[in-house]
């Protein structure tokens, strides 16, 4: 066959006899079954959507990729047999039930297997016998519950399993025990009640793992084994509540991280904390109500990072962010409860592009709350603003993105835009007069401030003016006294401290005694005023003052 050959031809399952007769056809006599489409040159055939039953046995027998998708075929037979060169083979949304025993012997070229969205509902020990080039297989959405330890025995070569889509409940020790090459393994959307640990163990070089929407409550120390090269762990879906501090120390390599749609209450940092290459979180979709300072400790490298749907979520601290140093987009969507966020909030984040906080309950807006400067994308639409002048930073942005679309539509040239925002999906919902109109449509004059309001605030700062003079004025007398008579006391203190050293030192007030008392019946002389002079050092102040004047005597009152 040279080239497209589309002959049709009608016919019905053969007897093995004839099947083996067939087999013995050479490429020349090849014919495409009708509805087929088949070329020679890149040696492929695709039936997709033919209404076969049958595997086909026409074909050129040294074709390599075969897709045979969305047709009604229920058994595999011996058909396979004839094409031994096959790279690719899609037999998914057909029939089969069973693969039944070694129908893939003679495949040992083979290296990716579709035989999704069938209703395989138990595989043997044996049924992929002979696939040790296999590199990709694809069994999700059949009804498997269990799989047999020895059902990837000869898969020495695969790389991805994607069981996603089935019921399984349980997967037994020693699964992937021959499996060493194995980077992605696809469980979600099945019944799993943990983490299988056990299993995992053996996917040392494992890269991807998704165990999303399954029936799994809770991330044990033991539940997660140590997988040094994985990247992303998807657990998103399930019933966590909680993650041990200590789970995720054996993921060092982890870079993407699905948290989301669990029953967390609160984030878990200490757990997270152990992660420090990752750069994608989400945690959107738990039952969250504060974030907490520094909620992402340690997560230097984090880049982008989603909170929407937080349905429970009020507050968010102003250092919740501050260790994500190289964030660039965070998405905070459809969080009913949060009214309010701090100012300031992205400002410890250098590198921030990207902030997207649509659909939740924020009245006012403050140009300090984002990092403008930085932006590329700002994303508020949805939220009940309150529109007046403390929105007029954003009525003027609307303006200048309003300006740029005009050029833009009038020339051919474009016009790179600093900061993009949602504009046209930015509603106010207040005041009265401004209620459901786009923000981009109101006149700067009606998102000014009205005068009464300016009035209120000049009438207020007045009266704290009015109130600090007359405060000033009452506490101004009882001051100025007391200054007069702190001026008095220092005035009468050098006085009497004329005459003295430096250094001043209180005076001593003591009597000094001469003699004792002269009784009436024994009189003596006194010496004249030599004895005052033993006890100088002892005098008073008042004593001392002309007490080194010996030429005459003076009388000195104590």
């Amino acid at each position: 066959m040279g080239g497209e050959n589309t002959q049709p031809m009608f016919w019905r399952p053969l007897p093995t006899l004839l099947l083996l007769v067939i087999t013995a056809f050479t490429s020349e006599g090849a014919l495409c079954p009708g509805k087929c489409r088949c070329n020679d040159t890149t040696l492929s055939a695709t039936c997709t959507s033919a209404a076969l039953e049958v595997i086909p046995l026409q074909l050129n027998p040294e074709i390599h990729h075969l897709d045979l998708s969305n047709n009604k075929i229920s058994n595999l037979y011996y058909t396979l047999s004839i094409y031994e060169n096959l790279l690719t083979l899609d037999l998914s949304t057909n029939n089969l039930s069973t693969l039944g025993f070694e129908k893939f012997k003679s495949q040992r070229n083979l290296q990716v297997l579709n035989i999704s969205r069938n209703n395989i509902d138990k595989l043997k020990k044996d049924s992929f016998n002979g696939l040790k080039a296999l590199v990709k297989l694809d069994l999700s959405f059949n009804r498997l519950e269990r799989l047999h330890n020895l059902t990837f025995l000869e898969l020495h070569s695969l790389q991805v399993i994607i069981l996603s889509g089935n019921r399984i409940t349980h997967l037994e020790r020693g699964l992937l025990r021959n499996t060493k090459h194995l980077k992605e393994l696809m469980l979600n959307n099945n019944q799993l009640l943990e983490i299988p640990a056990a299993v995992l163990s053996d996917a040392i070089g494992l890269q991807r793992l998704a165990l999303s929407d399954n029936l799994i409550n809770s991330v044990d120390e033991e539940h997660m084994p140590n997988l040094l090269d994985l990247r992303s762990l998807l657990i998103d879906g399930n019933i966590i509540r909680d993650i041990h501090h200590a789970a995720l120390t054996g993921l060092p390599s982890l870079e993407r991280l699905d948290l989301s749609n669990n029953n967390f209450t609160c984030v878990p940092t200490a757990s997270l904390a152990k992660l420090s290459n990752l750069t994608w979180l989400k945690m959107s979709g738990n039952f969250v109500e504060n974030i907490p300072p520094v909620a992402f400790r340690g997560l230097f490298q984090l880049k982008h990072i989603h909170l929407d749907h937080l349905d429970l979520l009020t507050r968010i601290d102003v250092r919740a962010f501050v260790d994500n140093i190289n964030l660039e987009r965070i998405w905070l969507n459809d969080n009913i409860a949060v009214k309010s966020i701090p100012t300031r909030l992205f400002h410890g984040n250098p590198k921030i592009v990207h902030i997207s906080m649509r659909n939740n309950a924020l009245t006012t807006l403050e140009a300090s709350h984002f990092p403008l400067d930085q932006l590329r994308l700002l994303q508020l639409g949805g939220n009940p603003l309150d529109c007046n002048c403390s929105l007029l930073w954003l009525w003027h942005l609307a303006e200048e993105q309003k300006k740029i679309s005009i050029i833009q539509t009038n020339h051919t040239f474009e016009v790179p835009l600093e900061l993009h925002i949602d504009s046209y999906e930015i509603n106010c919902a207040a005041p009265d007069t401004l209620i459901g109109k786009q923000l981009a449509e109101v006149s700067e004059a009606e998102i000014n401030c009205s005068f009464s309001w300016v009035a209120l605030t000049s009438a207020l700062i007045s009266v704290m003016f009015i109130f600090l003079i007359l405060t000033g004025l009452i506490l101004w007398g009882p001051l100025k006294k007391a200054r007069l008579r702190g001026n008095d006391r220092s005035q009468r203190n050098g006085a009497l401290s004329r005459g003295k050293a430096e250094t001043y030192e209180p005076p001593r007030i003591e009597k000094c005694i001469v003699s004792p008392p002269v009784s009436h019946h024994d009189y003596r002389t006194l010496s004249p005023w030599e004895q005052y002079g033993n006890c100088m050092s002892n005098m008073n102040i008042y004593e001392q003052l002309d007490c080194h004047l010996k030429d005459r005597p003076h009388i000195v009152y104590v």
